[in-house]
């Protein structure tokens, strides 16, 4: 597969996903993918149990966050796709989730960890950005939801240009390492009022599409698990959050990139701009290189010295 998976959710992302990072690696590398990306919502905490997957099943190990993003005091939050590309780029990521963290409780007034516009600018250097989900800045942006007013399906010219500067803004900050991200749900509404409308703000801004799937879980049927999870989550019953959630639409590992380009063509996408989408994930995985650093184990004996390093 040239398609990687750059959005993608193991159950580290507590109350939502489901299955463990092993699970994930051996699915997409036995699809024929040559990387996988975990992006948690708001931590870091699948990054070891990924790299010692991915080692294992032979593909790139690809560090990333579902960060929930917000200006300072404002409780609805958007989402964000982040990548490790550099080591550095790795340290900035993890400075961004300690940053988040020390939100809860003070000014955002929220229980989600919350990166700041100023904190996401400061931390910038070395990292690959996608624009996000249904729920980022840039769809919300666009067509409402959090605190851009009522969700809709139709945009004016004063939404786009509103979405123009957007994206241009975040192309100041992160130059080429921005993405537009296209999701692959025709069955969703928002999805098919989105993605062609992300393509003509990749067009007039240059800013390369790339595809994902926000995968959740590895297989169709897991979707059964989410509800649970999500029910637990929420302290509510099964019947309760299937009434408020688009299940039909699963959340599991694409098999082949024909299967990704058939989902974005019938969102809307035109045959070029999801063969670019796809071909992105490729090159993006190729800009990401980061490996987790290791230390020495110390062992502990008795005697004159109180440890000596584990030979």
């Amino acid at each position: 597969m040239d398609y990687v998976s750059l959005h993608h959710h193991s159950t580290f992302s507590y109350g939502d996903g489901y299955g463990l990072p092993s699970e994930h690696a051996e699915a997409v590398a036995a699809y024929g993918m040559k990387a996988l990306a975990l992006t948690e919502h708001g931590n870091v905490s699948s990054h070891v149990q990924l790299e010692k997957a991915c080692v294992a099943n032979k593909i790139k190990a690809i560090f990333g966050l579902e960060g929930y993003i917000a200006p300072a005091g404002q409780k609805r939050k958007c989402h964000q796709t982040i990548l490790a590309m550099t080591q550095s780029g790795y340290s900035n990521l993890n400075k961004m989730v300690v940053e988040s963290w020390k939100t809860l409780g003070t000014t955002s007034k929220s229980r989600f960890p919350t990166i700041h516009f100023n904190v996401l600018e400061e931390y910038s250097d070395g990292l690959i950005v996608l624009s996000g989900c249904a729920d980022s800045v840039l769809s919300c942006t666009l067509l409402g939801g959090k605190s851009y007013g009522d969700q809709r399906l139709t945009y004016d010219k004063h939404d786009y240009r509103r979405a123009l500067g957007m994206v241009e803004w975040y192309q100041e900050i992160f130059g080429d390492r921005y993405y537009i991200e296209v999701q692959r749900f025709p069955m969703l509404d928002r999805a098919r009022a989105l993605n062609p409308a992300f393509e003509l703000l990749s067009r007039d801004t240059g800013a390369p599409l790339a595809a994902t799937s926000d995968c959740h879980y590895v297989y169709a049927r897991d979707n059964e698990m989410q509800k649970i999870l999500h029910a637990a989550h929420r302290g509510a019953t099964v019947a309760a959050v299937e009434a408020s959630w688009e299940y039909d639409c699963t959340l599991d590992i694409p098999s082949s990139d024909a299967k990704v380009f058939d989902d974005l063509v019938a969102t809307g996408l035109s045959g070029d701009a999801a063969i670019t989408a796809i071909e992105s994930t490729a090159i993006i995985a190729d800009r990401c290189n980061v490996v987790l650093q290791k230390v020495e184990p110390i062992r502990y004996v008795a005697g004159e010295q109180d440890w000596e390093p584990w030979v």
